[in-house]
């Protein structure tokens, strides 16, 4: 039996997971996931792939705010509405190939972000209304997703870590791919395959299978980066796509918000 064995949401895109043991999935994929970005001078989005350090800036979701705090200091914190920030300017951000307009946090939000990754950023917020359509490549009429990279939710199974750690010569923890859900049972991979599947009855479409990049090798909890697991995981996961780890997914079309939680029966 296939069963959720972890729920993660990234508020801030390429900021720390939040680990859940419920959370609510609408069409644009968990609750508060990547609703808010870290962006340039030029509102150009920026993440791990340029600064590792991003690992170390720890959100929470907190009486109404969300919080971030630093792993040196978690007692120097910052917060900011999870309604999004009031009376905020709007600004035209970019994520890939897509422009959106969000919503600017507060100026001291900014300025305490800045001063923990080191460079002049800023933290943006997109509403849900805002959110932006999935790529004709993949997607359909209707699907959408917040700042995620490309779809709403990305599933991996314990099975395929379990696979790819027995090919290294140091295991890595499933934090490193960055995973919404997380689901015990099954075979290796098996994900790949499930263009349909449910999680406790409600119905989830699977789109693609995830290609990674590498992110993946940075360590999650020290911000240091090497060559593991990417380039084993090359080897024998390499498609014309790229190389993948995980299956991207989103709610089917028309299905409302639902509540999953760990423990919840998957049937693919």
């Amino acid at each position: 039996m296939k069963q959720i064995s972890g729920i993660y949401i990234y508020p801030v895109k390429s900021l720390a997971g939040v680990p859940l043991s419920e959370s609510a999935v609408g069409p644009q994929g968990l609750s508060y996931d990547r609703q808010w970005m870290v962006v340039d001078m030029k509102g150009l989005f920026v993440s791990q792939r340029k600064v590792p350090g991003m690992a170390l800036v720890q959100p929470v979701l907190k009486d109404g705010q969300l919080v971030l705090s630093h792993h040196r200091d978690p007692n120097d914190c910052v917060a900011t509405p999870l309604s999004g920030p009031a009376q905020a300017a709007n600004v035209r951000v970019q994520v890939w190939e897509d422009t959106v307009e969000a919503k600017l946090c507060e100026d001291e939000v900014n300025e305490w972000l800045s001063d923990q990754l080191g460079t002049f950023c800023r933290l943006v917020y997109l509403p849900l209304p805002n959110a932006r359509p999935l790529s004709e490549r993949y997607g359909r009429p209707g699907e959408a997703t917040l700042f995620a990279d490309s779809c709403p939710l990305l599933i991996t199974g314990e099975a395929a870590l379990q696979d790819l750690n027995s090919h290294l010569v140091n295991p890595v923890p499933m934090n490193r791919f960055r995973p919404n859900l997380v689901f015990t049972g099954g075979t290796a991979f098996e994900e790949d395959e499930w263009s349909s599947f449910t999680i406790a009855n409600v119905p989830f479409r699977g789109i693609r299978k995830c290609t990674r990049c590498k992110v993946i090798n940075t360590d999650q909890t020290t911000a240091a980066v090497y060559q593991e697991p990417l380039a084993t995981l090359a080897n024998y996961r390499r498609d014309a796509q790229g190389v993948n780890f995980g299956l991207h997914a989103a709610l089917e079309k028309g299905q409302g918000p639902a509540l999953i939680r760990v423990g919840d029966q998957i049937i693919a």
